[in-house]
């Protein structure tokens, strides 16, 4: 089933944006008496398409939510690989994004930084639409290492050289707020690791994964690992 969003609450207003009925119509086709989901400021609710007009069906009671809030501090990544990091995790449930510029940041956004947010939130609401997300995340502004300092929760940060522990014997102790950092192509820096001394430094096993891939795996693996306590 297609679920939508909309930036509002419902009150019994069956008008959708513009973009929501072009993909209803001329995208998915949809058919007539064929069930699709909005999600709304005030609940989610089911409708079809009757006769050219569309008719509320009910409220969704189920979440698709996960009871863990996670925040994925990203170091900015060359090319488009930020853009599949954001995308898959969201479909893992992800809730907030804060790209970060650290300290071995290759990609360089000074000058395009708006239009690079417009288009990774664009990204995320996609990919929020296709996992049948109840939200969809945030894309925060840019931030740099420092920053996450400000986070209230626990921050578990990956680093390639941690041998003495690994992300599955810790999550059992997390609560369920947390900030996870992964680095960017070159690794987090020795001033890096300094800063965020009084995280949880976890390795991500015997091998060493693309930025790209830890971040998508580690935050698989938390949300999977806590849901299922």
């Amino acid at each position: 089933m297609y679920r939508f969003f909309e930036d509002r609450k419902f009150e019994g207003n069956t008008n959708l944006k513009e973009e929501t009925l072009h993909h209803l119509k001329n995208v998915i086709r949809i058919n007539d008496g064929e069930e699709f989901q909005v999600v709304f400021e005030d609940g989610i609710f089911s409708f079809a398409y009757f006769d050219e007009k569309i008719k509320k069906i009910g409220r969704v009671e189920d979440s698709n939510e996960s009871k863990v809030r996670l925040s994925l501090f990203f170091g900015v990544l060359k090319n488009n690989k930020s853009e599949d990091v954001l995308r898959h995790a969201t479909e893992i449930g992800v809730c907030d994004f804060y790209p970060v510029l650290m300290d071995r940041t290759i990609s360089d956004l000074s000058k395009k930084v708006d239009k690079k947010k417009e288009r990774f939130q664009k990204i995320v609401e996609s990919a929020a639409k296709q996992s049948k997300r109840d939200i969809i995340p945030i894309v925060h502004d840019i931030i740099k290492t420092d920053d996450i300092l400000n986070f209230k929760g626990d921050i578990v940060l990956c680093y390639e050289d941690e041998n003495k522990n690994q992300l599955g014997e810790i999550t059992s102790n997390l609560g369920d707020n947390i900030g996870l950092v992964i680095g960017p192509e070159g690794g987090i820096s020795d001033r890096e690791l300094k800063v965020l001394k009084d995280a949880k430094k976890v390795g991500l096993g015997k091998r060493i994964l693309r930025a790209e891939t830890a971040a998508i795996t580690a935050s698989f693996y938390i949300i999977h690992a806590k849901e299922c306590e």
